[in-house]
């Protein structure tokens, strides 16, 4: 089920479904006499590409995720007793050893790990439990570079996915208190998949990609105009949509209380 899930949910994003339509429309308007299906089909896709370029619009809907869960600010949460900063890994790593550990991480892996370091700092007495088989040493060795105490990190590789993550650390974190580090966009999803497993971890949500609108102001051109960078946001909250849709199915998450 686990190499089903990741090969059907990409093929589900928004562009791989578009782009198969336009493909087989223009197949249908050269080699098919269904000349009518052939238009239907390359306005839908064409409609749903625009749609995709518009950035008023989906940082409306990523923002209404990544803000169910505010910034971790760590002189007003209560961190007493915090025994571990819980740092999910983003994947997209390069492996090649080119660069030093930070530059091997994929964007959204760093911006994660920075979160968890600067929670860390505010909990000495704390571990650093960085999960993700396909980055796990490489956060770890990042996270040294960043100045955290190799005693201080423990790394979990065994999880190829959130789901197995939240029942692999519950094995290690156990009934600790901890903190939950990962992409605001990636956060309720997480937060219902540790919940399930008994756990009732702090968000710390990291790499926002929604900002407020209000500042810097809004210009014109922003709305009138596509961007192409909006299809990624639009193909992330796909796959979170998507992921809990299948976690729910499975009854592998559990209905959280967000923090405004």
């Amino acid at each position: 089920m686990f190499f089903f899930k990741k090969l059907i949910g990409p093929l589900l994003a928004p562009y791989p479904v578009f782009l198969g339509l336009l493909g087989l429309g223009v197949l249908m308007i050269w080699f098919s006499s269904r000349r009518r299906l052939a238009n239907i089909l390359v306005t839908i896709a064409t409609v749903g590409f625009c749609l995709l370029s518009y950035p008023a619009l989906w940082d409306g809907l990523v923002g209404g995720m990544e803000f169910r869960y505010r910034p971790l600010d760590i002189h007003k949460a209560d961190l007493s007793g915090i025994r571990w900063v819980v740092v999910l890994g983003g994947g997209g790593t390069e492996t090649a050893g080119r660069f030093p550990a930070t530059g091997e991480l994929s964007p959204s892996s760093l911006a994660r790990l920075v979160e968890g370091v600067r929670i860390l700092r505010s909990v000495p007495q704390g571990k650093l439990l960085v999960s993700g088989n396909s980055d796990g040493l490489i956060s770890q060795d990042a996270a040294q570079e960043l100045g955290v105490n190799p005693d201080q990190i423990v790394v979990e590789r065994k999880a190829r996915d959130t789901e197995e993550q939240a029942v692999e650390i519950k094995k290690i974190v156990r009934g600790d208190r901890l903190v939950l580090v990962t992409s605001a966009l990636h956060m309720p999803r997480s937060m219902g998949l540790f919940a399930k497993q008994g756990m009732v971890p702090i968000p710390a949500p990291a790499d926002f990609t929604a900002r407020p609108r209000e500042y810097p102001p809004l210009r014109p051109g922003e709305v009138l105009l596509p961007n192409s960078e909006n299809g990624s946001q639009a193909g992330a909250l796909f796959h979170e949509w998507l992921g809990i849709a299948w976690a729910r199915l499975n009854g592998h998450i559990q209905t959280t209380a967000a923090s405004r």
